[in-house]
């Protein structure tokens, strides 16, 4: 036992020495400022730093700089920052688009059809939002990056110390978040005002850091820094002339706020890194800004090199390990799905609507799929995830924020079909009251149209829903090249009908349509007076039942994906002496070629098994904007509206090319057969026609001129279309 004691006493001073050793040194700190898009030029520094092996003890950084900071903190290292910044959308990643094909019907039509969405308030006037972007998509990459990380971490127990700023929007003082849920505190520290809604962290609600603390090495020093590295991507105010620019005010207000500790905070570094930011502002995200300011980043960092080696030598700084262990795993185990936040709707409908099987095994991208199928019911502000441990894996840990949504809409729309047209709705999603959605739609043109929807969902049932529509139509009927004339029709329907979505893309329908036609038809041209009926009015009752299919990525310039629309009906009249069968199909099928070319292989056919009236007779369309009634067919190359036997078959191939960006050139071929006898192969006639299409998808909507001919028609078909059409 002496022995034991005496070698003890011996080996402590050793033990003590071998201890103290991290401390001798001095402990580095990096500090990264804000600037938006500009911030890519950390990452040029960055790796520079790490490449002279300049070990890093606490980061802080405020906005852009605390996505690149908390990210390096956790263990990832710069080429894994750089390929994740070269890799993003990030059009995409800043704003709340979700993929169309996680959308559910109603938000796909929501998606295809207005440019202004603004909510309504308690005093049921239309309000700006308190910001531009909800954070969506961002927030859940930042979740998905820091999946392995705890809801409750302390950010000086990561790999590297860390800590951002953000600005209390209620005091405007500055919080340093140095704990809690990582993913929540990045976004709350680049929540730019009016561009995010504010952020929410630890009881505060908060936006971007920058307002108050732009280049924290205050922060830094208080976390226990002797040597400090800032990057800082501000420039000196500008001039009053120099303001020319919303994004230049920006930053000018900004560097007002942050005057006060400027001289101080820049007095603190041992070595200020200023990358050439001219001609990039805070929102040039794009691969060109990415790749120059990376470089700008690089060229920075190498202009003070002699000070960064002289600093690393003088100081003694030997490299520092960084573990990897919270961004080592790709997927997970999970078990099970957990639900938290502020949220109305049952577990069993949101575990539903997510589709997805415990216990499985995930990635971050079966995660954010099955986060946007939630967001994208348009029912709440924000949807994002958590992984929680649990003895066999992870739970799956869902926040919601619910907002019972009602948004007014407004679509605008120009074409050879209707003229100027305003699309006015008012929607209200809100699945706690009986009608969880509520929704009207009036189209303002030439040729007016409205719609009231309501629908009533419940557990374990199909959705049930009423709808009434109505619309008056101008058009003129061709029967041949020569013959033709105007008509003026009123249509209005009411309908009951069911609906279950099934699988991921599909579904059926059930039900039931009373629907009236009236107006007026002038034979002008032409003796075909026989075989039309004229003026008057019918009502209808149609028992239909449908098959939906939709996996299109993109409702107007679909690049992969398909689509199939087949419906069969009774239709009766009021005498009902005779039932109707009639059969619709709409087929689309998008193939990609390669990046820039896609093929477009569609089928359309409708069948009416014997004699209609007039208004549920076949009609082609020459494009889809001019299509007015579910029944009708789009053809290039004829002119709206021509008249086809009961039996009509359409064939079409159409090949298009991205020639610029968003510039587009299709070109299409498209055969027609039609007869009034079924099953009479020589009775069908043919006609053949083709057309030319430019397009340019702008953000309001397509912008397409198009050309067609064909040999029933044998003159140009000019058709043009700016803005959704539907």
């Amino acid at each position: 036992m002496f022995r034991k004691i005496f070698l003890l006493f011996l080996l402590l001073p050793i033990l003590f020495v071998a201890s103290a050793q991290p401390d001798e040194r001095p402990r580095v700190a990096l500090v990264l400022s804000g600037g938006g898009a500009k911030g890519f030029a950390h990452l040029g520094v960055l790796k520079v730093l790490e490449q002279e092996e300049i070990p890093i003890d606490i980061i802080v950084g405020t906005s852009i700089g605390s996505i690149v900071g908390g990210l390096y903190a956790i263990g990832y290292s710069a080429d894994d920052i750089i390929q994740l910044a070269k890799d993003g959308d990030w059009p995409e990643l800043l704003s709340d688009y979700v993929p169309r094909r996680e959308l559910n019907q109603v938000s796909k039509t929501e998606q295809q059809r207005y440019v202004i969405s603004l909510p309504i308030a308690e005093n049921k006037f239309p309000v700006l939002p308190g910001g531009m972007v909800n954070g969506q998509n961002v927030l859940n990459l930042f979740c998905g990056l820091a999946a392995n990380l705890p809801q409750h971490a302390d950010f000086s127990k990561f790999p590297i110390p860390f800590a951002c700023i953000g600005t209390d929007l209620e005091t405007g003082k500055e919080i340093v978040m140095n704990e809690g849920f990582l993913p929540t505190a990045i976004f709350s520290s680049m929540a730019i005002p009016g561009v995010f809604v504010p952020g929410k962290h630890n009881g505060y609600l908060l936006v971007d850091g920058g307002l108050v603390n732009n280049f924290p090495t205050d922060v830094a020093k208080k976390m226990g820094a002797d040597i400090i590295i800032g990057v800082d991507l501000r420039k000196d105010l500008y001039q009053a002339e120099e303001i020319a620019s919303l994004d230049k005010l920006t930053n000018q207000i900004i560097n007002f706020y942050s005057l006060n500790k400027d001289s101080v905070n820049k007095s603190l570094c041992n070595i200020i890194i200023r990358p050439d930011i001219t001609g990039y502002n805070t929102s040039s995200f794009n691969r060109q800004a990415l790749d120059t300011l990376m470089k700008r980043g690089t060229k920075s960092a190498m202009d003070v090199i002699d000070q960064i080696r002289a600093l690393k030598k003088n100081s003694k700084l030997l490299p520092r390990h960084r573990p990897s262990t919270f961004v080592d795993q790709q997927k997970w185990n999970i078990t099970g799905i957990r639900f938290s936040g502020n949220y109305s709707i049952s577990d069993k409908l949101l575990t539903s609507t997510i589709n997805k099987k415990f216990p499985g095994e995930y990635s971050y991208e079966d995660i954010k799929q099955s986060i946007n199928t939630l967001y994208g019911t348009g029912v709440f502000k924000r949807v994002y995830f958590k992984l929680d441990d649990d003895k066999n894996g992870k739970i799956l840990n869902i926040f919601i924020e619910e907002g019972k949504a009602w948004n007014f809409n407004v679509g605008i729309r120009l074409n050879t079909r209707s003229g100027i047209s305003v699309v006015l709705n008012s929607t209200r999603k809100d699945y706690t009251k009986t009608f969880g959605l509520l929704s009207f739609t009036a189209d303002v043109s030439a040729n007016p149209a409205f719609s009231i929807l309501a629908e009533l969902d419940k557990e374990k049932l199909p959705t049930i829903a009423i709808q009434a529509d109505g619309s008056f139509n101008q058009a003129t009927i061709y029967s041949s090249r020569n013959s033709y004339f105007d008509a003026k029709l009123y249509n209005t329907s009411l309908k009951l009908y069911t609906y279950q979505p099934f699988l991921k893309h599909s579904t059926i329908g059930l039900g039931i349509k009373q629907e009236f036609y009236g107006g007026e038809v002038f034979n002008i041209n032409g003796n075909n007076s026989e075989n039309f009926s004229a003026g008057g009015g019918n009502f209808f009752y149609h028992l239909y039942s449908y098959y939906h299919f939709d996996s299109l990525n993109d409702y107007y310039f679909p690049t992969r994906g398909a689509e199939l629309y087949t419906e069969f009906s009774l239709t009766e009249d009021l005498v009902f002496n005779i039932i109707n069968p009639i059969w619709l199909l709409k087929n689309r099928n998008s193939i990609p070629l390669s990046r820039k070319s896609t093929l477009m292989m569609n089928a359309y056919a409708r069948t009416l098994f014997s004699e209609v009236p007039l208004q549920l007779g076949n009609f082609i369309a020459s494009k889809d904007y001019e299509v007015r009634f579910n029944h009708h067919l789009p053809f290039y190359g004829l002119p709206s509206f021509w008249a086809t036997g009961k039996n009509t078959f359409i064939g079409c191939l159409e090949f298009r090319s991205n020639l610029y960006r968003q510039h587009h050139l299709s070109l299409a071929a498209n055969l027609l057969f039609h007869s009034n006898e079924f099953n009479k192969f020589e009775s069908y006639k043919s006609i053949w026609g083709a057309g030319l299409t430019y397009s340019y998808k702008s953000p309001f909507g397509p912008i397409e001129f198009t050309l067609g001919y064909s040999d029933a028609y044998r003159k140009i078909v000019a058709a043009a279309n700016i803005g959704f059409w539907f």
